[in-house]
């Protein structure tokens, strides 16, 4: 708790220090980068909730398209909580309504967590040619990867542990839990690259609007951002607050420096926000006025129909 305290209290002096040059910094920007930022941050969304209910299914659990949806975008609020395990534990607390198991829930939520954390390394080594040109030990990065990656793919029951833990959490050992097979996982990893590199890209956007090379930007802009959002998630803060910035400032200083590296940190934050409410909204939204039209329906075909007698 004192090492993030001393990581907001550096962030904010940061911003105070810069703060005459951050108006002019925005201007520069201009707002078409803004806006493609903010609609690749929503759609990134998405590959994400396909990977997980490919996940959810390859485990053993079959929930419809408006059901896994529901789960999924309700349970992703939590992400703004202290810790990344509260979308696995929610979930699971949602399965009784939607008619599924919760170890099973529980289940594909920790493995989705593990799977997630290893499609973002894949898409951080975007960054690590740019970061090894002053630190050669970053190409230690490159070995570890894809260490874990094959650890998953050819060895799944390695997850058994996390698959203990959920059932415990759970009080839930009798069920026995589907570990999915090397083709789904593949396939969930390829689905969060995806969602990982539209994320990722608003970040080069913002840089480019600043001056950054395209070719730089593009690759250290996307594969940093993905190594900050990592980071942040390992780190346990409220959505990666404080320490993701730490980290996507250390990688795109060498790109935009002074205001402009404080207000695109500053923008990062925004538009990731925003795009995940927007989606969230959007889908949630969008599933309470289908069931609220189905059960209209539901009521007018039960309802009696009134006899016509004659005088």
């Amino acid at each position: 708790m004192t090492v993030y305290s001393i990581i907001v209290v550096f962030l904010c002096w940061q911003v105070w220090r810069v703060r005459d040059g951050l108006g002019d910094s925005l201007s520069s920007a201009g707002w078409r980068p803004v806006a493609l930022g903010a609609a690749l941050t929503v759609v990134g969304t998405f590959p994400g909730f396909f990977g997980w209910r490919l996940l959810v299914t390859g485990t053993g659990t079959r929930l419809t398209v408006s059901d896994a949806a529901w789960v999924f975008f309700l349970s992703g609020v939590t992400r703004y909580l202290p810790g990344a395990i509260w979308p696995p534990i929610v979930q699971a607390a949602l399965a009784r309504r939607v008619g599924a198991p919760a170890a099973g829930l529980m289940t594909a939520g920790l493995i989705t967590l593990v799977l997630t954390a290893l499609s973002g390394s894949v898409v951080g080594l975007l960054a690590v040619p740019h970061l090894a040109a002053d630190h050669p030990l970053w190409w230690l990065a490159l070995p570890l990867v894809l260490f874990g990656v094959g650890t998953v793919l050819l060895a799944p029951r390695v997850l058994g542990r996390l698959l203990g833990i959920g059932q415990r959490v759970l009080r839930r050992g009798k069920h026995e839990i589907v570990l999915p097979s090397a083709r789904t996982s593949l396939a969930v990893l390829a689905f969060n690259v995806l969602g990982w590199s539209c994320n990722g890209t608003h970040a080069a956007i913002l840089a480019i609007a600043f001056g950054a090379p395209p070719a730089a930007a593009m690759t250290l802009g996307v594969g940093g951002f993905v190594l900050s959002a990592v980071a942040g998630a390992l780190s346990q803060a409220p959505a990666g607050l404080g320490v993701r910035e730490v980290v996507l400032g250390l990688t795109l200083g060498a790109l935009v420096t002074g205001p402009d590296l404080v207000t695109l940190l500053l923008l990062s934050r925004l538009l990731t926000t925003l795009g995940h409410v927007i989606a969230t909204l959007a889908v949630l939204g969008l599933l309470a006025a289908i069931r609220a039209v189905a059960a209209r329906r539901r009521a007018a075909e039960t309802s009696p129909v009134p006899s016509l007698t004659r005088e």
